[in-house]
């Protein structure tokens, strides 16, 4: 047979007779390998996934070179392994490459010392068209049971093979934890969105007070004596919001800004420093063992940076004289952090330090983080703001020098720092995470709204389906157990999250629709229909479409009726989500319904209405027939504080006010079935 040559062959003949085509061969081979990779992420399958599917675990035994002097753990560290587990979680959920895109506020609250186990745990909680909602948590089991040190909510993108975002598969809840996550997760997006603008209304208010940082939105700034940051309850009620531009907000605050209305005279007290000596630059590079299978730098690996950044400055700070020798610094919270850009191996990145203001026991410090590849050009990519606290080797908090700023940059770093104080407080204070609080009642805020009707929603989920809680069954009133074809329940727990409340959870499952009953809920007008002791309910103000405040009156409980009668002043949020109404009232300070003379004015935590459609399980599937598909099975969960406690009288049956709530939730089954 003659020779056959195919045209492969040909090339390859060619090629090795010229470097320069052999070149252009290699290309087009690389060129080809891409493409069929692009194509398998295109043909990639885009069915809705578990969360189960998306769950990641891994364990970290902590070491001495994971902890400071006082064998605690770094929070790099732990920034480090969170960022590595939501980037594992993303990545099973997308089928991709995925690089982190944000971090929420983050709080230590609880640490983690040498030779505990941590295991750290991520799910994807909910999917935005090309981006995830990881949620992380680090915990450690202990004789007394698991101790939760941290969570966070991490933001992701997944990438295809040319770096550009792609679309990710939806999310599928199954569980009620996952569900509530799942709505959750939404609400904290847009939270995410309105943040810069809560910033910017807050300096404003700020600079229109002249710069004067004790009376911020009217609240006095507070240092906790464990040493944490408190504030105090009173605020003005119709603050202004800031709906101009940055830069003349710059300008304000920089006229306003009079130091000597700021901070006492430099004589009275023990230490005072510039934000000068207070700064410092610390380089590193980007290594391959740095870097993801991708070539780019992990956001843990930047953040945990960015920590040792914030500590060195804040050693450096308070390492004087007149502070104990054995005085530390320990990072206590992160602001939320925005990755604006990529950094790959090679680079080297410079980290910008500078302390921005004292808090008593607390400093803040600022970092910028900025890389450059060699003979490239300064990117900017990342930065931000964490808080430290000086602790003696016991760990009690120890006060630090004071800040001087003497520039006009620095005095509107030291300004905005009261700020973002302000705002870290205010939202772990509605997450549930801050008991130090005055009272159940929130006040009021315009520009705080989101931030409640939020927090309402999630403080009514929380504890509805908190399981892990010490539910005790009750026995309902005869009158009421005698007649209970709704299968009304009744459980109560005391002390809810360590803040002294007390909750009663009802269940039941009536005859109706689930939006005939959501109506009935929500008809302020017909409230006295079915609710045995209201008085009177009125909507008060209508906030947007999704939250208004209500105002409630009922006589008084008890013996013989003596005593004033009793009024709330309620916000009322709800949600229609995965199938589920969610209505949600919590007590509100609201300058449209102060307190009255003539009434005893109550307090709720998150209370409300879980409505979901009723489905039979025969063990063979879900039944959705005619005679189911009406059928609603509803939560009604009341939270309480001690005055409530004991109006309700627990482990007694025969309680006048677990008489009303009882014989109000049958009678609103009764009308509703019977429509």
């Amino acid at each position: 047979m003659g020779n056959v040559c195919t045209s492969a062959d040909k090339n390859y003949s060619a090629a090795a007779a010229n470097p320069k085509i052999e070149k252009k061969v290699k290309q087009k081979e690389a060129e080809l390998k891409t493409l069929k990779g692009f194509a398998k992420v295109n043909n990639r399958s885009m069915e809705p996934r578990g969360v189960a599917e998306s769950m990641v675990h891994f364990f970290e035994i902590v070491s001495q070179e994971h902890c400071d002097r006082r064998n605690v753990v770094r929070a790099g560290c732990l920034l480090r392994w969170m960022d590595i587990c939501a980037c594992l979680s993303a990545e099973k959920h997308g089928q991709l490459s995925s690089v982190t895109l944000s971090m929420d506020d983050l709080s230590f609250d609880i640490p983690a010392v040498l030779g505990d186990v941590l295991e750290i745990s991520g799910r994807v909680n909910n999917a935005f068209n090309t981006s995830m909602e990881v949620g992380v948590q680090v915990l450690s089991t202990s004789q007394s049971g698991p101790r939760i040190h941290c969570r966070a909510y991490f933001t992701f993108v997944s990438l295809d093979h040319h770096g550009i975002k792609c679309k990710v598969p939806k999310v599928i809840p199954e569980t009620e934890a996952e569900r509530d996550n799942f709505i959750l997760a939404k609400e904290r997006r847009q939270l995410r969105f309105k943040k810069k603008e809560q910033l910017e209304t807050m300096l404003f208010q700020i600079a229109e007070k002249g710069g004067d940082d004790s009376s911020i939105r009217g609240r006095a700034l507070t240092e906790n004596p464990e040493g944490g940051e408190g504030i105090s309850s009173q605020m003005s009620v119709k603050p202004k919001v800031w709906t101009g531009n940055r830069k003349r907000l710059s300008i304000m605050l920089r006229e306003n800004l009079n130091l000597g209305a700021v901070l006492p005279p430099a004589e009275e007290l023990i230490v005072t420093r510039s934000m000068g000596e207070s700064s410092l630059q610390m380089t590193k590079v980007v290594l391959p063992s740095d870097a993801n299978h991708m070539g780019n730098t992990f956001g843990g690996n930047i953040m945990s940076w960015m920590d040792d950044a914030a500590t060195v400055v804040a050693t450096k700070h308070i390492r004087h004289p007149s502070m104990q020798p054995e005085t530390h610094v320990a990072t206590i919270a992160v602001d939320s952090m925005a990755f604006i850009g990529p950094s790959h191996t090679g680079d080297r990145l410079n980290f910008y330090a500078q302390i921005n203001r004292a808090f008593g026991t607390t400093i803040e410090v600022g970092i910028r983080v900025e890389a450059q590849a060699i003979g490239g050009h300064v990117r900017h990519i990342n930065s931000g703001y964490l808080t430290l606290m000086a602790v003696d080797m016991s760990g009690r908090p120890t006060s630090v020098p004071k800040i001087m700023p003497e520039t006009d940059k620095q005095k509107e770093q030291f300004m905005k720092a009261v700020g973002r104080r302000q705002l870290r407080m205010e939202r772990k204070k509605m997450t549930g995470e801050n008991k130090n609080t005055n009272g159940l009642s929130w006040n009021w805020s315009e520009d705080m709204s989101s931030e409640i009707s939020v927090a309402n929603i999630y403080g009514l989920l929380k504890v509805a389906n908190a399981w892990d809680l010490n539910w005790v069954k009750q026995d309902l009133p005869p009158e009421i157990a005698s007649n209970n074809r709704f299968e009304i329940k009744m459980q109560v727990t005391k002390d809810t999250w360590g803040l002294g409340l007390a909750t009663i959870r009802f269940s039941g499952i009536v005859s109706c629709k689930m939006s005939d009953m959501f109506k009935k809920i929500m008809d302020c007008d017909a409230r006295g229909e079915w609710d045995v002791a209201v008085k009177d309910c009125k909507v008060w103000n209508k906030v947007d479409e999704h939250n208004d405040i209500i105002w409630m009156a009922y006589p008084p409980f008890g013996t013989e009726g003596k005593g004033k009668p009793k009024d709330f002043s309620l916000l009322r949020t709800w949600r229609l989500d995965e199938e589920r109404y969610i209505v949600a009232s919590r007590s509100v300070i609201h300058p449209a319904l102060p307190v009255n003379e003539d009434h005893q004015r109550g307090e709720v935590f998150p209370s409300g209405f879980i409505l979901t459609p009723w489905v039979m399980d025969d063990g063979m599937g879900d039944l959705r027939d005619n005679e189911y598909q009406e059928q609603t099975s509803f939560d009604y969960v009341v939270q309480l504080d001690k005055t409530g406690q004991e109006m309700a009288g627990f482990g007694n049956p025969n309680s006048p006010y677990i008489k009303v709530m009882a014989g109000s939730l049958q009678k609103l089954c009764v009308i509703l079935s019977s429509t």
